[in-house]
């Protein structure tokens, strides 16, 4: 087992959680429509461009990362022989590429959602003015996707300077 394998498979496992998220956001989409009014729940409706900003991201997420697993782990893990035990700097490399795709992703959902927010403020007439509250948590989730992005590509680096405590590893 090496590294890239670990890492092929906890992005698979990524993709799955995405996966499963755009199954509830859809069964929440279908339902909804039952639990409330069939007047307060239109197709035409652009609250629903916020939901399925949010699920379109979501699935795009989890399409990359079930379909592409394998070429995502080779540009971030190298084939270093891992055994079942592992060392503390392999385990350290593979845990925080993981954090920097989670977090990544994460915020690139959210921008999809906040994109979708914004067609249904703008659709309101909302004047420009009211939506200035959101562009602090826009550029979180900007920052979100840049940092995890490089908090991924950087794991090697940072986890040698973490894994280091006096001790020799074997």
């Amino acid at each position: 087992m090496t590294q890239r394998d670990v890492g092929t498979a906890a992005i698979t496992l990524v993709g799955v959680y995405f996966a499963l998220r755009v199954l509830s956001l859809y069964v929440a989409l279908m339902v909804t429509p039952y639990l409330m009014s069939p007047d307060a729940f239109s197709s035409r409706d652009p609250l629903l461009a916020a939901s399925i900003s949010s699920t379109v991201g979501s699935l795009a997420i989890a399409i990359v990362c079930l379909a592409g697993a394998g070429r995502i782990a080779a540009v971030l893990f190298p084939l270093t022989p891992m055994p079942l035990t592992g060392s503390r700097r392999d385990l350290l490399v593979v845990g925080i590429a993981l954090i920097g795709v989670w977090v990544a992703a994460d915020g690139a959902v959210a921008l999809l959602r906040a994109g979708g927010s914004y067609v249904y403020y703008s659709q309101q007439g909302l004047p420009p003015s009211s939506l200035e509250r959101a562009w602090p948590q826009v550029m979180a989730n900007v920052a979100a996707l840049i940092g995890g992005g490089g908090l991924a590509f950087s794991a090697p680096r940072l986890a040698a300077r973490l894994g280091t405590d006096g001790h020799r590893e074997e």
